[in-house]
């Protein structure tokens, strides 16, 4: 099974900084709903939304509030304008930190990308149209998917050494993904994403190459730049692996 692979990359804005103060929505105002019969064990409690040199940007962070883990998740937002009229819907994977294995019905084994009870995911959209601006939405409405699959926590990849370095265009990243699974995996990658003291994403700052990983060694990354640093950050590794 292929875990979610999602290129990352620094992006830019323009306006009031997002960063400020601990508020979880921003832009100030802005209105956040989760659409009817989307209730679930996600909770969205932060989002920011940013205008970036190639449009709208959307970050999130969720937390999995229910008794069972959240897997192969994903967010789904429809953006309004001022006018309550729909500017388009956007899709995209959530990242999360944890591996969990399950059966399939031939007696084979396979993995999932999961959150965890209690755990925080995120994600960006990036790939709004160019056209809308932030100063132009007046509501997100979003909607979550996720399978809650019978399955078995396992030690997956772990993030250590995490440092934040100056870099020409803003802050990028190092560290070590350390692979704990009895197994190789390949096409590892990192996503980085600053918070702000209230725990919202900023930005995001993302490394992957094509190295394949062992059982129990590690690969070394530095990131991408993003223009907002935060105070603090959230990390999420990745690769592909097989059963």
């Amino acid at each position: 099974m292929l875990a979610a692979l999602v290129p990352a990359g620094c992006s830019g804005h323009s306006g009031p900084s997002p960063s400020a103060g601990d508020a979880l929505i921003f832009p100030p105002g802005l209105d956040v709903e989760l659409e009817p019969g989307g209730d679930g064990v996600l909770t969205l409690y932060a989002l920011t939304l940013r205008d970036g040199p190639d449009g709208l940007e959307l970050y999130a962070a969720l937390k999995n509030t229910g008794d069972v883990p959240a897997c192969d998740a994903a967010l789904k937002v429809t953006v309004y304008d001022q006018d309550n009229q729909p500017l388009g819907n956007f899709i995209n994977g959530l990242d999360t930190l944890h591996l969990y294995a399950y059966a399939l019905p031939d007696g084979s084994t396979t993995m999932a990308a999961c959150a965890s009870p209690g755990d925080v995911t995120m994600t960006n959209i990036s790939t709004m149209a160019a056209d809308i601006r932030a100063a132009d939405v007046g509501q997100v409405v979003y909607y979550y998917s996720y399978f809650a699959l019978d399955a078995v926590l396992v030690d997956g990849l772990e993030v250590t050494g995490l440092t934040a370095a100056p870099a020409a265009s803003g802050t990028a990243y190092t560290g070590t993904v350390v692979n704990h699974l009895d197994a190789a995996v390949s096409d590892p990658s990192i996503r980085v994403f600053p918070l702000n003291r209230a725990g919202r994403p900023l930005g995001l700052a993302g490394a992957g190459d094509s190295s394949q990983v062992p059982a129990g060694g590690s690969w070394r990354f530095q990131t991408s730049a993003t223009d907002m640093p935060g105070v603090d950050y959230a990390a999420f590794p990745a690769a592909s692996f097989s059963n």
